[in-house]
């Protein structure tokens, strides 16, 4: 009894050790993950196909049966999307729940940091480090080498230099891996590994090609910055987004998972470090292999075979844990102070502030400023308290108060109405409709620029 009781002591203490124990030369297989779903998502008006069983995301039942379906086709670990941990929003809480459920199931938990979330309030270095203090800590957490594993949805969206910054603030000597995304590999400069969230294009590029491109340009980065750095290909079913984008989406056939299957072997022999396929549950693109009613569980099937060849010996993975490390990032540099002003003042303190004609979101953009922008304060409206009046080259606006330092003598401001608001009909049934397909905007394929508008 004594020689069973220790061989099972034995099994499950190496057990445990594998949940904890991805190594840089492990291949392996990552899916995307949205949580922002629920019951009035799932219609055929804004989706091309529906789940086999409909769900609401913060239903764990759903989370743990989700995982076993993943887990079952070979992937080791889902990349939830992440809008970070401030404004209630549902993808803190349900992030959390996933953590505890992979954790029951010997599964693994990433973060898909969303760089235009509307929940940011231009905090991006207070959302990543939640995300290493808190998240990251779960014994579920995705780590690779012991460092935890961060992908970035569109880092464009801000420039090197402020990617620089933010991380010589939350992990200026690289304790986690920060994988960027985009065309620009120049982002490896900061960045520790590149991917494209998707490589199926309008018009179609061939993937092979696609893939091959990226994984050169990877390379040279790791020769240019003599650090190592990931290369990730994707792998996706298809693509179908003309009902939530009419006139702007276009559809790629998944030719009865031909399309799948080609997009499997362009990865795999552009001898990546891992792959990731987008997606597993990203159904208002069409870009879902979650069991559905038009295909079954055909997808789940089809990701079994592919990531059973990737990891049997498929692609090239180099252990990277032997190479060199990026040299540690110099601390921030400390900003000059700024002049205390004769007049009161709003100095922009984040990468950037979306000037309003209103106080509130609700009322349109009509300008930006960036960091260290002086905005003449010209009135504030005590209804509106974290909102600023400022006057820019004559034209008046409002800015949020949280993203400038507000100095001179503000007891001098004058108290003004703010203007009245007005939405037209056409708004209003868009924001209907809008809010009767997703609990929260897609963001996945859109550009910058329309989301701007949800940010203060």
């Amino acid at each position: 009894m004594l020689l069973i009781a220790l061989t099972v002591v034995t099994l499950l203490a190496g057990h445990s050790r594998s949940v904890n124990a991805q190594s840089s030369s492990d291949p392996l297989v990552l899916a995307y993950y949205y949580t922002w779903f629920d019951e009035n998502t799932w219609t055929y008006d804004k989706l091309s196909d529906l789940p086999a069983q409909p769900y609401a995301s913060s239903d764990r039942s759903v989370m743990g049966r989700q995982i076993d379906q993943a887990k079952s086709a070979g992937i080791d670990a889902f990349l939830v999307a992440w809008y970070g941990p401030g404004g209630g929003n549902q993808t803190e809480a349900n992030l959390t729940a996933m953590l505890d459920e992979a954790q029951a199931r010997n599964f693994k938990i990433g973060i898909l940091f969303e760089t235009d979330s509307p929940f940011l309030g231009g905090d991006v270095a207070g959302a990543l480090q939640h995300a290493l203090s808190v998240h990251a800590n779960h014994p579920a957490f995705l780590r690779v080498d012991g460092r935890p594993v961060i992908f970035f949805w569109h880092p464009t969206n801000y420039g090197i230099g402020f990617w620089q910054n933010v991380r010589s603030q939350v992990d200026p000597n690289y304790s986690s891996i920060w994988i960027s995304e985009g065309v620009d590999t120049s982002y490896l400069s900061v960045f520790d590994g590149h991917h494209l969230y998707s490589n199926t294009w309008n018009p179609p590029a061939d993937l092979s090609y696609t893939d091959n491109k990226f994984a050169r340009q990877v390379e040279a980065a790791r020769q240019q910055y003599g650090a190592y750095k990931y290369w990730v290909a994707t792998v996706m079913p298809g693509y179908n987004d003309v009902r939530i984008r009419p006139g702007s989406g276009f559809v790629q056939d998944r030719e009865g998972g031909g399309y799948y299957q080609r997009s499997w072997q362009a990865a795999i022999g552009s001898q990546p470090n891992w792959i990731v396929i987008t997606s597993f549950n990203e159904w208002p693109e069409g870009s879902y292999i979650e069991p559905s009613a038009a295909f079954g569980d055909q997808y789940l099937g089809l990701t079994a075979a592919g990531s059973q060849q990737f990891k049997s010996g498929g692609g090239v993975n180099v252990a990277a844990s032997g190479l060199a490390a990026p040299a540690p990032l110099p601390p921030p540099p400390t900003p000059t102070p700024l002049p205390e002003p004769d007049t009161p003042t709003a100095y922009v303190e984040v990468d950037l502030a979306n000037l309003r004609d209103g106080p509130s979101t609700d009322y349109s953009i009509v300008g930006r400023a960036t960091t260290g922008m002086a905005l003449a304060i010209s009135g504030r409206d005590p209804n509106y308290a974290d909102w600023w009046q400022v006057t820019e080259h004559e034209q008046t606006s409002w800015v949020y108060g949280p993203l400038v330092r507000a100095a001179g003598p503000l007891a001098q401001v004058p108290l003004v109405a703010s203007p009245t608001l007005t939405i037209s009909v056409a708004d209003l049934a868009a924001s209907i409709a809008s809010t009767a397909t997703n609990s929260l905007p897609d963001l996945q394929s859109s550009t910058f620029e329309p989301y701007l508008s949800h940010e203060p």
